[in-house]
């Protein structure tokens, strides 16, 4: 797996939570979890070109990726995060895991 390096600017990424998944995402840190991977996995199928390798910027995408996520929740979802004790690493974590998972799949 690639080092990790500090991100200077969150990448654009495409996706939000819909009132459903949050709804059941809010239940368990699990659905919370196949939630960021879902949008991850989306992110992956529509930008290829960023995301289809295992090359170090690819890497560098996916932690940007989790970065923006993140970044963007709203307050509820920050909530959510905390009560469930979520970090910034198991979006990270999450992302890479989605993205092993797409690149098998490719």
């Amino acid at each position: 797996m690639a080092a990790q390096c500090a991100i200077e600017e969150p990448f654009l990424f495409s996706g939000t939570l819909n009132q459903k998944n949050l709804t059941m995402a809010k239940k368990s840190k699990a659905a919370v979890k196949q939630e960021i991977q879902d949008l991850a996995i989306g992110n992956y199928k529509s930008y290829p070109g960023e995301y289809a390798s295992t090359d170090e910027q690819a890497f560098d995408n996916i932690r940007s990726l989790a970065k923006g996520y993140w970044d963007s929740r709203e307050n509820k979802e920050v909530a959510r995060d905390e009560q469930l004790d979520i970090r910034q690493e198991d979006y990270q974590q999450w992302t890479i895991e989605a993205h092993t998972a797409f690149m098998k799949a490719s």
